[in-house]
Parts: C-alpha cells; sequence; structure tokens
C-alpha cells in the first residue's frame, strides 16, 4: 500500500526534527489545495493558499519572494580546494542575488516594508501588505509568494538502551567504526562537522573537547564555530534548550573518556549552527544557518571566511512533504565541497512516503534499521524526486544511545540519529583519504560502493538498490578500505614566540589538500595525511609577522616545518567616541579578525595598539543602544594617530530616534487600580490623544508588567521588538515580569499646558518577580506633542541582572507589530537615573480642540485634515470633548493647512508652518445656525370638508446664517407651506404660513403627518412637528345671544342663535334671557372671542342639535358671568345625552371674577342622530354664552 504525497515545488513546507518516532521529522502543514480559482489573479497564481489566507485575517503579514533564477556555482567546482570551493560560491551567491534583487528590493524600499535578504538561495522576506504581494506577484522576476510558517516539534520518543559490543555502543559497533580506528588509526582527525539543529551543549563531557571553538587554555573562541539563528540562547554561546542537536553531534563525535563512547568519528572537531527551538524551525532560521555554514562569520556576523566552513554538515530535520525550497542551498554546499547529510523522514512503513529536503536529488538522506538490522518502522521509504532512490543508505536508528544536555545520555529512536552516522563516516572517510576531501560525488560513490546490500523491493528498486535501504547498511571500515587512501605523508612541526612554544597559532596548508589546524598547548601542530605534493604553509598568530614557506610532502613520507614568529610592528589608534547623546562610555570597541577589544572610558576616549597594516575593520557597539553599533575602516602607521567617531543614531522606519538626557525623576500622584479578575491591567483614559507611530489613541491600559498599551490588548511575557503578536501599539518603558507588594504601586499625573502635556505612568517600587529581593522604579512620561520618555531610578548599581534590563523589553511598537524601536531585550541597558528621551523625527503634531461657536459646548466627531500643497498628509477626528490630534509626516518646515469640518458647521482652517517636531495648537469655534421654531408642540386643527385654514410657524436663528426647508414628511396634498425654504440671517425670523386644505376631503376623515423643519444648525439640523387635520362628518358653532353669524380669527364659523327646530338646532328653555355686555372679557385672547363671550343666553335648559351623524362628538362651551353676581349666586350642572358631564359650574367662582372667560370641553357618543346638551340649575339660573359641537371621526370616546 502507498501513501502518495502531495508535491508542493515551490516555497516552504514545514521544518522538523526527525526525532519522533512514528511521526513527521517536526510536523508538516497540510497539502495545498489541488484547485484553484478560475481565471486566477497573478498573486493567487504565485502564492500558496496558506498566505492567501493569512491575508485574510490581517492586514500585514509576513511571507517569502523566492526568485525566478539562481547563480549558477558549478564552476567552483573545478577549484583546486575546497577553500577555494567556498570562495567561488560565496561570490557568485552574493554577487547574483545583489543584481537580480535590485529591482524587487527598490520596490520594498519604495513601500516601506520589511525585508531580509537571503543569498544563499535568492530570496527574500518580506513583511507587508496584500497589496504589496500583488505587486510583487506581478514581476517577472517573481517564481513565487510563500507563508511563513513554523511548525511546532513534536514530543520526542525515548528508546530502550541496547548491549555494549565490547564497550562500544551497539551502533557505532554494527557500522564498524572501531576496527576503522584500530587498523587504520584515524577517528576523524583532520575534519570538521558541521550541524543545523537545536543547538549543542558544548560542555558536555563527551563533546567539549572536540568542539572546534575550544582553546588551548581552557577558554572558548565561539567566533566562526557558533550561530545561533533562533536569537534564543541569549549569551553569545551554544545552548540546546531542546535536546535533539546534543545526541546527533554525540553520536557524531561524542567520547568522554569514561566508557561512554557514543560517537562514530571522536577525533573530529564540530561547529554547530542553531535553527530550531522548542516550538520548531523557523524557515528564516534554517536559511540563516546554511548560509553561516558555508561561509562562516565572527560573533558580530560580519567577516564570512570559506575556509572555516565544516566538510560535512549534518540536517536531522524536515518535512514529511516534497518541497524544494532548499534545494538551492544544497546545491551550494555541495558545489562548496561539503558534503550534505540528511535525514529520510519517519513517516513510516508506507512507500512514497520520504521527507525533503532528504528526499531531493542532490542530498544524501539515510533511513534507520534497528540491532536486528530491519529496518524501522518509521523509517521513510522512497522514492523521492523525480523517481530518485531513497534513502542514499541505511543506518542505526533504533534505541541510539547518545548525550543530552546537562551531562546526560539517553536512547532515542528516529532517521534523525541515522543520519549522524553517515555524516560521521564521511569524517572517517576524508580523515583517511584527504584526496576524497571536498568531492562528495565521488564520496557518495564509496559511500554506495561499501554498503551491505539488503534485498527490500516493496517500494521498488532492486536487491542491491531499493527504496527501503537504499545502497543498503552503512558499512564505514568498508568505505574507508575502499577510499583511495595511497601517496598520502605527513606535515608536523613546531611554533614558538620569544624562545616559548606557542599554542593557539593557525597553520594552514595549500597544495593538493587544503587544511587548516591551531597548534597544541605544546606548540606543536601535525597534518597526518596530506595528498603527496607540493604545499604552501602559512603560519599565522594576531600581532606576529606570517610565516609563509613551501615544501613538499612526499609519499609515506613526513615533513617538518618548524618556524618562530616574529613581533609584527606597532601603533596607536586614540580619539573619542560621541553620539547625540554626548560623549559615549562604555562602548565596546573590536578590532575584526582580531582579537583586539576595548571599552570607552567614561569621558568617551579610547586606546587601541594594533600592527602596523592597513583596512583595519573596527566595529564600536555602544551600551546606549539609541546610538547605532557602526563599523570604521581605518590603517594604522607606526607613532599615535588622533581618530574621533561619531557614533550613528538609531532610528526605525517611522523614524523614532532616542538619546540619553538628564532630567528630573518624574512622579505619578494618583494610585492606579488593577480590577479583578486579572489583576494585571487596568484602563484609562488619557487626558489628551496620544499620537504613536502616526495613530492616534484615545484610551489605552497600564499594565502591571510595565506597558502602557493603546493598541491591543495582551498581558503575555515580554518579547522583541516588533512582532505582530499582541500587544500593539505599546510603549514599554519596562515589559518583565513583575509584582507587588504594599510599598508598591502605579500612579498617574498630567502636567504641563496645551500643546505640551505630559501623562505621566510611574510604577513605583516594583518588585522583580523573578527575584524578589531586586526592586525597580521607573516611569513613561508622555507628550502630547508626540515625544515620549523613560526614567529609571532605585536600580542598584552593583547588581548586573534583572533590575538592569536582562528579562525585559523597552521600547516603542506600532499598531499592528510591523514597526518599532527596541531599545533593548533582555540585556543589561538601563541604570539608575537614567532617561531616555525618543522624538518621532520627521513628524509633527497638529492638535486642539473643537468646540460649537453658539453654545460653547465640545463638536465631537468633527473631521481634522491636514494638507501640504494640497495633500493630505493626516487626518484626525475629534472625540467626545472636541479634541483631536494628528501626526503628520514632515520633510521639512513649510507651510500646512488645518481644515476642521463637521456636519452643518462652516468649514474652519489655519495655515501655518510645520516643521520637525512642531506642535501646533489650534481652537477652533465653528460657526452654525441655530434654528428653532416657536411652536414645538405641532398643530391639532378641525377643518370642515371644503374649507381651509391657515396656522403661522415662526422660525428664530440664534446662530449664523442659516439655510433652511420646512416640508411635510410625506408631501400632503392637504398642506401648503410658503415659504417652504430659505435663509435665516443671525439672529433673524422668518414667519412660514401653513394652510390646511380640506377642499378634497371627505366628511369623518383623518389626516395625521410631521412637518419637518430642516436646517443649517448643526445641534439640531432637523426637528420635526406634528400636524393633524381632522375633517368632521358634522360642526356647529353658537355665538349664543348672537343675532348675526361671525368668523373668528382661526377661521372657524359661528352662527347666530335660534331656538331649536325639527331636524335643525338652537336652544330650549320656557323662559331665557339675553345677556350682554359692551365690556371686555377677561382671559379672551383675541377680538373674535370678544365678541362670543359678551352675549349670552340665561335660563337655557337645553342646546339641541338634531339630524346629526352618530359618533363621538366634542363639545365646546364658553361662560363669562355678567356683573353683579356673586360666587355661590348661579351654579348649575351640565349633562349631555342625559349624563351629567359637568356638575356645580359656578361661572363667578371658578373664573375668579365677573365678565372673565371660562371654557368648558368634554365629548359624548351620539347613538340616536340628535345631541343633546342639558344645563339644569342648582342655585340661580343657567348660563351659555357660546357652545360648539364637532364630530370627531379621530375619537372613540
Amino acid at each position: 500500500m502507498n501513501r502518495h504525497r502531495t508535491p508542493r515545488w515551490r516555497g516552504l513546507l514545514t521544518t522538523a526534527l526527525a526525532t519522533t518516532l512514528g511521526a513527521p521529522f517536526l510536523g508538516a502543514l497540510p497539502a495545498v489545495a489541488d484547485t484553484e480559482p478560475v481565471p486566477p489573479t497573478t498573486l493567487q497564481s504565485k502564492a500558496d493558499s496558506a498566505l492567501l489566507k493569512d491575508f485574510t485575517r490581517h492586514d500585514k503579514v509576513s511571507f517569502w519572494v523566492q526568485l525566478a533564477s539562481q547563480a549558477d556555482t558549478s564552476a567552483a567546482r573545478k577549484a583546486p580546494t575546497k577553500t577555494g570551493q567556498g570562495r567561488a560560491v560565496l561570490k557568485a551567491k552574493t554577487a547574483y542575488a545583489k543584481s537580480s534583487q535590485q529591482g524587487l528590493t527598490a520596490l520594498l524600499k519604495q513601500a516601506d516594508a520589511s525585508y531580509t535578504s537571503y543569498w544563499i538561495s535568492n530570496t527574500v522576506k518580506v513583511t507587508g501588505s496584500k497589496a504589496l504581494a500583488a505587486k510583487i506577484a506581478a514581476r517577472s522576476d517573481v517564481a513565487s509568494i510563500e507563508a511563513d510558517d513554523t511548525v511546532p516539534l513534536p514530543p520526542a520518543v525515548n528508546g530502550t538502551n541496547e548491549a555494549k559490543v565490547d564497550g562500544i555502543e551497539w551502533n557505532i559497533d554494527r557500522i564498524n567504526a572501531p576496527k576503522v580506528w584500530n587498523e587504520y588509526g584515524v577517528r576523524g582527525e583532520g575534519t570538521v562537522i558541521g550541524s543545523i539543529d537545536t543547538g549543542v551543549d558544548y560542555q558536555h563531557p563527551a563533546l567539549a573537547a572536540a568542539y572546534r571553538g575550544l582553546k588551548t587554555d581552557g577558554t572558548y573562541d565561539h567566533a566562526y564555530n557558533w550561530f545561533d539563528a533562533t536569537h534564543t540562547c541569549g549569551a553569545a554561546q551554544p545552548c540546546d534548550d531542546q535536546g535533539h542537536g546534543t545526541h546527533t553531534m554525540g553520536t557524531m563525535v561524542g567520547e568522554d573518556g569514561a566508557g561512554n563512547s557514543i560517537g562514530v568519528a571522536p577525533g573530529a572537531r564540530w561547529m554547530a549552527a542553531k535553527a530550531c527551538t522548542t516550538q520548531g524551525c523557523p524557515r528564516d532560521a534554517l536559511l540563516a544557518a546554511g548560509q553561516w555554514m558555508l561561509a562562516p562569520t565572527d560573533a558580530d556576523g560580519e567577516n564570512p571566511r570559506p575556509d572555516r566552513a565544516p566538510d560535512v554538515i549534518n540536517n536531522s530535520w524536515g518535512s514529511d512533504s516534497l518541497d524544494t525550497w532548499y534545494q538551492a542551498m544544497v546545491q551550494s554546499w555541495r558545489d562548496a565541497g561539503i558534503f550534505p547529510a540528511f535525514s529520510n523522514g519517519n513517516a513510516g512503513s508506507y512507500c512514497d512516503t520520504a521527507g525533503s529536503p532528504g528526499a531531493y536529488t542532490n542530498t544524501y538522506a539515510s533511513g534507520a534499521f534497528d540491532n536486528n538490522n530491519k529496518i524501522a518502522p518509521f523509517s521513510s521509504r522512497g522514492p523521492g524526486v523525480d523517481g530518485t532512490v531513497k534513502p542514499n543508505i541505511a543506518a542505526p536508528g533504533v534505541n541510539v544511545r547518545s548525550a543530552t544536555p546537562g551531562g546526560g545520555y539517553a536512547a532515542k529512536s528516529g532517521t534523525s540519529m541515522a543520519s549522524p552516522h553517515t555524516a560521521a563516516t564521511v569524517a572517517l572517510l576524508w580523515s583517511a583519504a584527504p584526496a576524497l576531501r571536498g568531492d562528495v560525488t565521488a564520496t557518495e560513490a564509496v559511500l554506495n560502493k561499501a554498503a551491505i546490500d539488503v534485498d527490500d523491493t516493496t517500494c521498488g528498486g532492486t536487491a542491491a538498490f531499493n527504496n527501503v535501504y537504499g545502497e543498503g547498511r552503512l558499512d564505514a571500515y568498508a568505505a574507508v578500505n575502499a577510499a583511495p587512501r595511497d601517496h598520502v605523508g605527513a606535515l608536523t612541526g613546531t611554533v614558538t614566540i620569544g624562545g616559548e612554544r606557542a599554542a593557539d597559532v593557525e597553520v594552514s596548508v595549500a597544495g593538493p589538500t587544503h587544511a587548516t589546524l591551531t597548534t597544541k598547548k605544546d606548540g606543536t601542530y601535525a597534518f597526518p595525511r596530506l595528498v603527496s605534493g607540493a604545499y604552501t604553509v602559512s603560519v599565522t598568530k594576531f600581532g606576529y609577522v606570517t610565516d609563509t614557506a613551501g615544501l613538499t610532502v612526499t609519499d609515506g613520507g613526513s615533513a617538518t616545518h618548524d618556524t618562530a614568529l616574529a613581533t609584527a610592528p606597532t601603533g596607536i589608534l586614540t580619539g573619542t567616541v560621541r553620539s547625540d547623546s554626548g560623549t559615549e562610555a562604555d562602548v565596546a570597541i573590536k578590532v575584526q579578525g582580531t582579537p583586539v577589544r576595548a571599552t570607552t572610558a567614561a569621558d568617551g576616549s579610547y586606546k587601541l595598539t594594533l600592527p602596523v597594516g592597513g583596512g583595519y575593520r573596527i566595529s564600536l557597539t555602544p551600551l546606549n543602544h539609541c546610538a547605532a553599533t557602526i563599523g570604521i575602516v581605518t590603517d594604522v602607521a607606526t607613532g599615535t594617530a588622533t581618530k574621533d567617531i561619531a557614533l550613528a543614531t538609531r532610528t526605525d522606519a517611522f523614524g523614532t530616534t532616542c538619546r540619553q538626557v538628564s532630567a528630573e525623576y518624574p512622579t505619578g500622584e494618583t494610585k492606579v487600580d488593577f480590577p479583578p479578575p486579572s489583576g494585571a491591567y487596568s484602563a484609562v483614559t488619557p487626558p489628551f490623544p496620544v499620537a504613536l507611530y502616526g495613530h492616534t489613541y484615545d484610551k489605552g491600559w497600564i499594565t502591571r508588567d510595565g506597558q502602557v498599551i493603546f493598541g491591543y490588548l495582551s498581558v503575555l511575557d515580554n518579547s522583541p521588538l516588533p512582532n505582530k503578536s499582541p500587544a500593539n501599539g505599546a510603549l514599554s518603558p519596562f515589559w518583565d515580569q513583575l509584582a507587588m507588594d504594599a510599598s508598591s504601586g502605579i500612579y498617574t499625573s498630567v502636567r504641563g499646558t496645551a500643546p505640551h502635556r505630559e501623562y505621566v505612568v510611574e510604577w513605583r517600587d516594583m518588585l522583580i518577580a523573578r527575584d524578589t529581593s531586586r526592586r525597580i522604579g521607573f516611569a513613561a512620561v508622555i507628550g502630547e506633542d508626540g515625544t515620549y520618555s523613560f526614567h529609571y531610578k532605585g536600580i542598584d548599581p552593583s547588581a548586573k541582572g534583572f533590575e538592569q534590563g536582562t528579562g525585559a523589553t523597552i521600547g516603542a511598537e506600532n499598531h499592528d507589530g510591523t514597526d518599532a524601536f527596541q531599545y533593548s531585550f533582555d540585556q543589561l541597558s538601563v541604570r539608575d537615573g537614567m532617561a531616555i528621551s525618543f522624538r518621532p523625527e520627521g513628524h509633527a503634531v497638529v492638535s486642539g480642540t473643537v468646540t460649537d461657536a453658539n453654545d460653547g459646548k465640545p463638536v465631537a466627531g468633527a473631521t481634522v485634515t491636514v494638507t501640504r500643497d494640497g495633500t493630505s498628509v493626516g487626518t484626525a477626528t475629534t472625540r467626545a470633548d472636541g479634541a483631536y490630534l494628528a501626526q503628520v509626516p514632515v520633510t521639512a518646515a513649510a507651510d500646512h493647512k488645518v481644515t476642521i469640518t463637521a456636519p452643518h458647521y462652516a468649514t474652519a482652517t489655519r495655515t501655518a508652518e510645520l516643521g520637525n517636531l512642531s506642535a501646533l495648537r489650534t481652537e477652533s469655534a465653528l460657526t452654525t445656525g441655530a434654528v428653532r421654531a416657536d411652536n414645538g408642540s405641532g398643530w391639532q386643527l378641525v377643518v370642515p370638508a371644503g374649507e381651509q385654514r391657515r396656522r403661522t410657524l415662526t422660525l428664530t436663528n440664534g446662530g449664523s446664517s442659516a439655510a433652511y426647508t420646512v416640508a411635510e414628511k410625506s408631501g400632503a396634498s392637504w398642506l401648503k407651506i410658503a415659504p417652504a425654504s430659505g435663509t435665516l440671517g443671525a439672529g433673524a425670523q422668518q414667519q412660514v404660513t401653513l394652510t390646511f386644505d380640506t377642499a378634497a376631503a371627505k366628511p369623518g376623515t383623518v389626516y395625521s403627518g410631521t412637518l419637518v423643519v430642516t436646517s443649517e444648525s448643526a445641534r439640531t439640523p432637523t426637528f420635526s412637528l406634528p400636524v393633524k387635520l381632522v375633517v368632521p362628518a358634522y360642526q356647529k358653532g353658537v355665538d349664543v345671544g348672537a343675532d348675526t353669524a361671525s368668523v373668528d380669527a382661526l377661521g372657524d364659523t359661528w352662527t347666530q342663535d335660534r331656538p331649536y327646530a325639527e331636524g335643525a338646532f338652537g336652544y330650549v328653555g320656557d323662559t331665557t334671557a339675553l345677556t350682554y355686555t359692551r365690556k371686555d372679557i377677561a382671559g379672551a385672547v383675541s377680538s373674535q372671542e370678544q365678541q362670543l363671550l359678551r352675549s349670552g343666553r340665561e335660563g337655557v335648559s337645553e342646546y339641541r342639535f338634531g339630524a346629526v351623524p352618530n359618533g363621538v362628538y366634542q363639545v365646546e362651551l364658553g361662560f363669562a358671568e355678567p356683573a353683579g353676581v356673586k360666587p355661590g349666586q348661579r351654579v348649575f350642572d351640565v349633562t349631555a345625552e342625559g349624563v351629567e358631564k359637568v356638575a356645580d359650574v359656578d361661572v363667578r367662582l371658578e373664573s375668579g371674577a365677573a365678565r372673565t372667560a371660562l371654557s368648558r370641553t368634554f365629548t359624548v357618543k351620539v347613538t340616536d342622530g340628535r345631541l343633546e346638551v342639558g344645563f339644569k340649575a342648582v342655585t340661580g339660573t343657567t348660563l351659555v354664552n357660546s357652545i360648539r359641537v364637532t364630530q370627531r371621526p379621530d375619537l372613540t370616546s
């Protein structure tokens, strides 16, 4: 049964260490979907699905750009020495990457994107948006764009210790390595094995002596010997936080002299690059590690030296899918004469499971067999890329006992354990047969021929060469025996200085064989096996004149070259180091490629003594992290020369710089509470908008662990900056694990005046959680002008630990975690009394408050736009208190226009000059109308059919001139408005006539509507007034006591009084009398109402309205008591349809005076076609001055 893989021929699939039995090497990504959208965009065609998915979740992501072509390094294979091959590859690769990436890098610079180039495989890692990725994909020189993937490590599966053979581990004995040691006297001497893995415990008893970085005096030189591509070891020395790399290295070179003979080539030296952590193997780390292996650098990543490259590199990592992203790397190694040993994978017993890079045609991959010489169930089978047979060979990989970090030992299983056997066998071969050194193809042929055939064709192949065992089981002895070991001789010698034997002197030979070593403690050196021929010997030690000599190594002979090195003439270089912060103390000065080191004094001065010569490359690393590490090149002559050095100022992509300043320590006043459940952070609203990386924030969080977060909240442990994971948009004066006790507290305060106010956040007497005996005080001062500063106090100057920042992140980060100014991360960086001032160079701040010119209150939501030469450079929105702030880029001092707009307000502008770090404050009172109506309750009219009524709406304007419109919301035809629009000046008023027209209405109809008044009045740009028009089926108003009809001021008709006649209307009463006065009636609101109430009728018993439609009626009564009647003399009840409606009406009493208006209104339901309103005297006679009855279709009772 075959388990087929989905090939992915572009970009990165997950990488992993091949340690775990029955699991992928270190994990795997899901296969890419087979189908793509049709038709695909250029981005969809070149980008993998994982990246496209990332873009749906994030504005910016990190991704890989693979260029379409690679440098041709095949010519390097013709170089006569391995070192020559490496130099040729380095030169070709770096030159080609520089030229072929020019167009791409120009695009990235223009987009201000973060990117890192890798010359080894002509790839570029980019952090950017989907739009940028689309532009990149459109380039013809780009082959693919891939997601940046990292896979967690699977749990390791421990093995079981097997019985040793004559004191040797079973696996070492099984490949016959002891026979090589014993019969040929070869243990790997003169060779160097490299490892790309999780690191190495370099002080492990079985590994310490073989580390190439160990000097004869017991100290270490890690330059060119160790590289941490993951940046997780902290110190610049090897570490292994997972254990995998220590185990694989032990299988290659391990021997402690105390019975733990665990390595195949214990005479070889080792070097290592850490590219994997407990979290997996990032692609950039694997590329950086492979690149470093080809041309190792010093501790500063400078001065690459291909002559220090290893002979063989073990790679016990990979994925269980076919992916060619590392193929160019492997080919570079081969062309440089470096043997590429890989694990074949742990994907199990099915066919077609070989993992990459092991499945490449240019790698040499190992499968795993057990103590019974049976292939391990987990060992991946072939074929590999292009149907090539994989694995190439099988080696022990089950229950392999080897070293573990901390000095221990353990048995583990996996093809990760098999590949080291093959890598170390190459070291034995090249040590025994120097003619093979650097010839990878010939070496593979020797290994293949010497392998023990195993017939297993279950996955294809032949009995001698199949996809289960490859060429067969590894046999180191047979390989060495078959290697071209003749025509070799030896070279030995002694190096002295001043008559004393000199240790750690570098001796190199160049000829048929190229090799480099260092003298032993007694000054001697030995090349036991060199291909016979003419050689140039170079003896080099810094500070001494290099000795060069020519000699001949004869077949079977031993040449000797002793030399005494002479001291080189020297000169002195002195000067002062300065930065923007002033003279710089404690600057670490390194002369590259030499052991010379110095540190500047308190006044910034330095002094270097160097051999006379030219082209010294000197690096300066300041303790003040506001200044950049720089390098200079200088010559040194005899005597003393002065060279003052100015350090460059560090900056991030946004333009942030910093400098150390003298400043009084700021204190807070208001204590911050940290509410449950977490107690780790507290929400705050700064007293002004805060600008950070061009983003403006109105709120944020203060964390107990030393951050002020404005963007995305998180309370995770500190990490390097930038980091796309939250927290983002944050200031980190001291981001570490902190604790609080009764003496601790976090306080805030505000100081200064706008536009230079400052928000102080002080962490007082905080405890370092990892060492609660230590305290620290620090503060962040956040400026309204876009600047900020960090301050420190209470730090013990004698302590060198967490309170100085060795566990803290200090710096600032933008909103999405793509840009940051990292002052320091987990390193000594702060001291007592120190203050760091940060400045967003190339930016200015425009701030202010926007208010309403009418009421003086804030205007929220106003848009503030800052333009330069007509182009917008920044915007802001006012918050609830009217405040705003915009941080804008400036290139040079120039006029900028600030425009403030808000709906229904007049636009406000101001032009002012802005320069670098300017702070412009603009207080703006926006003008607007204040249109109001005199009738806020609207209108309700009763108008009989076929009539009109007019009402007046009076509009006033208490603000600036404003246009207005008046309209019925639904455009009702029964309401006419004039004028319907216009402009009201400041302080003006306008009367608008409303005409209610029932010409087209049917009696008994009710119309409802909304009168909408719209104006340029920001506070109330629109207000509504309800309107209601009732068209009654019957209405009759009687001017009681009058003999003529009249029309009142509202347009309503009042008929003359009359006695009731059947079917008509009128009063009923046997003895009635008219009343009349010419005097004014108090309380009457119009002359028409005066007229109605001056006349009346006494003694009426009823007003009767015949032949009326049934329904609900509104009855309106008007009264005015004539003079001479006192309270209590006239009291009566009012009924309707026989039901009492108003009891004990005493007009004189209730109105308060004679000739004073009194009204009563009620409703009654008519069911018999006649409405009778009765008046029943209680005391005296009845009185009525006016009566109106109206059928109300809008009422139900």
